[in-house]
């Protein structure tokens, strides 16, 4: 679909209904893009003051509309311009990924913030990004061609039309000068340097053994830009360093933790040994988490409790004790927590009541 400036077109609403808290109504005329057709998200506006929310055989408001009103529909045309980026440069990197590697687009489905397709082989990101902006870059027309099912079996199209397309009566192609032809109902640009530029976020294996990439075009592909510069230079700020050289300040800092918890941890062990030998029956300590998670393991021959400090977690070292009656004396104080014996592991804000029960006990 190529764009002129939109004209705000009146209608009627023909129906109207409230269900869970959510307003749907039905127009006599509906020139809203629904969402999901064409394997795209759909048109948004206003419909008098009522926002457009979605958009399917029944058009879901924010607010109540009387039935039987005219109404003046306001479509959001930018995002018309900016879905139909996206829609077109999917179809540029199908076709470089099937060109270049022979890996087919099995499904692909756009967001609100990205675009993902779905490919049955593997292929270079790198390489597919690069070729696909070239294709932008070159500025080849991008035009609509309608044609009966019958015509359409003289091209060579990218993908086979599903029954669905055959039996519908005019096909609608997309054809990308001499580089692409396919079927496709959604909204596309009018040439590709339209498009700006393409990015390839990232990519996964999916089930099914599909690989799976994440991309953005035009005015999407500058915001993902914007917010990692962002991101990029606060960062190198945090570190007292410039952008190029953020990596290796990173990867200095993570080495020195690294060594620096090596150290801790052996500290912790040898505090929590001394600790150890000092312990009285039915102690209740508070230790930080590296020591209290030594002493715990080291010693489980008498009952004591350690508190993990700033917390409610509490381990209770608890040897001989029955574990039925050890639960159900938590159930009974409304303790969360657990363990099979001897350490038990509590949520507990007042360990000492517990203990003094475990005493009785």
């Amino acid at each position: 679909m190529h764009f002129t400036r939109m004209e705000i077109k009146s209608t009627r609403v023909k129906n109207y209904f409230q269900k869970d808290g959510r307003h749907f109504i039905e127009l006599e005329e509906n020139p809203f893009y629904e969402d999901g057709a064409g394997g795209q998200i759909g048109d948004r506006g206003f419909i008098d003051e009522a926002r457009v929310l979605y958009v399917s055989d029944l058009i879901e408001i924010d607010r109540p509309l009387s039935v039987g009103s005219t109404v003046e529909i306001k479509i959001d045309v930018e995002r018309r311009r900016e879905i139909a980026r996206q829609h077109t440069a999917q179809h540029i990197i199908s076709a470089v990924i099937e060109k270049d590697y022979g890996a087919k687009t099995v499904g692909f489905h756009m967001g609100e913030e990205d675009t993902t397709i779905d490919l049955d082989g593997t292929f270079n990101i790198e390489e597919t990004e690069n070729a696909s902006n070239e294709i932008v870059f070159s500025n080849l027309k991008v035009e609509e061609i309608i044609l009966t099912p019958e015509e359409v079996s003289k091209y060579e199209l990218r993908k086979d039309l599903s029954e669905k397309a055959i039996k519908s009566g005019n096909v609608r192609l997309i054809k990308i000068e001499d580089f692409d032809l396919n079927a496709c109902g959604g909204f596309h640009v009018g040439s590709t340097s339209e498009i700006g530029i393409i990015k390839i976020t990232h990519s996964e294996r999916v089930k099914g053994g599909l690989t799976r990439i994440w991309f953005v075009a035009g005015k999407r592909a500058l915001r993902d830009y914007q917010m990692k510069s962002e991101v990029l230079y606060e960062s190198a700020k945090i570190f007292d360093a410039s952008w190029m050289d953020l990596r290796s300040r990173i990867q200095k800092s993570f080495d020195d933790l690294k060594e620096k918890n090596s150290t801790l941890k052996k500290v912790s062990e040898k505090l929590a040994n001394y600790i150890s030998k000092e312990i009285q029956p039915f102690e209740i300590l508070e230790l930080d988490e590296s020591v209290a998670s030594f002493l715990i393991r080291i010693r489980q021959d008498i009952p004591y409790a350690v508190k993990i400090a700033g917390t409610n977690n509490v381990s209770f070292s608890l040897p001989n004790y029955d574990r039925i009656r050890v639960m159900d004396l938590a159930k009974t104080l409304g303790i969360k927590g657990g363990g099979n014996g001897p350490i038990y592991r509590f949520a507990i804000k007042n360990p000492q009541e517990f203990m003094a029960r475990i005493k009785e006990i």
